[in-house]
């Protein structure tokens, strides 16, 4: 019997998958009908937004659709990722078009009031947020309603944004470590050696200005121009290796730009906390706990919540039958964004006191500034003396006079690495010389020839179409901007191609003696183009660093 109750079981599993499926498509029709209508009959505030997101949601469920007629063995056309990101998505859509249809568009004339409204509201003096003053005046709350009215306004083309990438095909988003073979880094060690002179605090770190003991520098330029392998050069400078204890290699990308508390639970990690216990301490904290009783002694707060609480029950209620709905309101209550603030100013605190007890190195690869709120910015900021320390990632990284600190980052937009770096140095990778863009199109060309197998036996002191490449180097580095990622491209696609054949022309015209000639030319140009691979050699001994990320085997 339970032999058979396995097979049920087993047999069961994909049509629970596919009933899974089935509920999210009923799901998504509805919820897009209902717009529908709403946005055809009604006066809806955002209807435009809210039709185009109808039309996403068309093509989602069409997708859908597809993809259970598709025969067994093929990949749906809406991977299993890609309806997760549906499945988090659709309670938010059906919660801000919700909150559209109870408020009606304002009026031209209420357009415009909120426009002179606006105005008024930039000349108010600036305030700082991480101390709790009592904000009792008029012009406080119409700051705050403005601020309300501008995160809706946001929050519904966010939505299109994310329902738009769930019908963009799954990216795969490649890793940085600071692991390096140093002799596959062709060129740039005056550039790494003027990268870690402004890393490096002059003057001995017992001297009493602070300020001497920190560094930012930014490495920023388009995709492909080599600032990861200039950056990892600096990482493992003999100079760096000498006058910071720790060095800390964190890949950033788009992943985490936005993930604040992914970003920072990483950093932790890689230091050595255990990442429990760090939880812990920041849901015990007296910030988190005193901006929690904050808000529940707020009556209009604790209202909003708890509506969203029910909402959110109702449309997941098959997943929440053993939830209640106080766990479920707690649960939100820890994501309000107050709370979410403070415990991220904790955790900044917690990096802050680990990092102070040694020197350090942060090196900051492809990372990019999202949102005008400034957390990226101004990495040299002291923390507040009082209040909260969640507005800026600078508060985390200390700038004593006990050691060293240095942070290095690297950065596709040249403006948001100043805005990080401030008064730090922002360098760009030069374009590679001739001798070393060459190095770097041979290597790939033979890995590409070693992989695709056009390479034969014995074939590297005759083949023809290198030959014919290496006379035409100067045109193909120019044509390739001397981009390390353009050069290597170019390589692996001439790497597939034959050799140009001899024109029959010439051949013709020949006389009897011209095959002697040439071959007595041949051995002079094989052994003129033949050389060791020297730039293929063994990778170097690893460092020991803090490194984000796996290590190639």
């Amino acid at each position: 019997m339970a032999g058979n109750d396995g097979q049920a079981e087993s047999k069961q599993q994909p049509g629970t998958a596919v009933d899974e499926s089935q509920q999210l498509q009923s799901r998504v029709d509805k919820l897009r009908e209902d717009m529908y209508n709403e946005v055809v009959d009604g006066n809806v505030a955002g209807r435009d937004d809210l039709a185009e997101i109808c039309k996403v949601l068309k093509d989602i469920s069409d997708k859908m659709t597809a993809g259970k007629q598709e025969e067994q063995g093929q990949q749906e056309l809406l991977p299993q990722s890609k309806r997760e990101e549906l499945e988090k998505l659709l309670p938010l859509i059906e919660r801000a078009f919700q909150r559209r249809r109870s408020s009606p568009p304002p009026s031209q004339e209420e357009d415009e009031a909120a426009a002179d409204k606006k105005k008024k509201l930039l000349l108010l003096p600036s305030c700082n947020p991480f101390i709790n003053k009592a904000r009792s005046s008029s012009a406080s709350k119409q700051h705050k309603e403005e601020e309300q009215e501008e995160d809706e306004g946001v929050s519904v083309k966010l939505l299109l944004r994310l329902a738009q990438n769930v019908l963009e095909p799954e990216q795969y988003y490649e890793w940085t470590t600071s692991y390096v073979d140093e002799s596959r880094i062709y060129g740039w060690d005056k550039e790494a050696d003027a990268v870690v002179d402004a890393l490096i605090a002059p003057g001995h770190p017992t001297e009493d200005d602070d300020s001497l003991l920190f560094r930012a520098a930014g490495i920023a330029g388009v995709h492909g121009s080599g600032k990861t392998a200039l950056a990892q050069k600096v990482f493992v400078h003999d100079r760096a290796k000498d006058n910071f204890a720790l060095r800390l290699w964190l890949c950033v990308g788009p992943p985490d730009s936005e993930d604040r508390f992914c970003l920072l639970y990483r950093m932790l990690d890689n230091l050595g906390l255990d990442t429990y216990k760090v939880e812990d301490i920041v849901d015990n904290s007296n910030a988190v706990k005193e901006t929690v009783a904050r808000i529940r002694a707020d009556p209009a707060r604790v209202a909003a919540i708890q509506k969203k609480a029910a909402d959110y029950m109702t449309t997941h209620a098959q997943e929440l039958q053993h939830k209640t709905p106080d766990s479920i309101f707690d649960q939100l209550l820890r994501e309000e964004a107050d709370v979410e603030s403070s415990k991220i100013g904790v955790l900044l605190y917690i990096l802050h006191m680990t990092l102070s007890k040694t020197s350090y190195m942060i090196v900051f690869d492809d990372i990019r500034e999202y949102g005008d709120d400034g957390w990226y910015r101004n990495l040299a900021q002291l923390p507040p003396p009082d209040g909260e320390w969640g507005a800026r990632l600078g508060y985390g990284l200390p700038k004593g006079s006990q050691h060293r600190g240095a942070v290095l980052l690297t950065c596709r937009n040249e403006e948001h690495a100043r805005n990080m770096v401030r008064t730090g140095r922002v360098f760009r990778p030069p374009k590679l010389e001739l001798d070393d863009a060459w190095k770097l199109f041979k290597r790939e060309y033979d890995q590409a020839k070693d992989a695709i197998g056009n390479k034969k036996k014995g074939e590297d002191d005759d083949d023809m179409l290198f030959k014919e490449l290496e006379q035409m180097k100067v045109q193909i580095v120019g044509k390739c901007l001397g981009l390390p990622v353009a050069i290597a491209e170019a390589a692996k696609g001439f790497a597939a191609l034959d050799p140009l054949p001899d024109d029959d022309g010439d051949d013709a015209n020949k006389t009897p003696d011209a095959p002697a000639a040439k071959d007595q030319t041949t051995p002079a140009g094989a052994a003129a183009s033949s050389k060791s691979n020297t730039d293929m050699q063994q990778p170097a001994a690893t460092t020991t660093d803090v490194d984000d990320g796996p290590r190639p085997s």
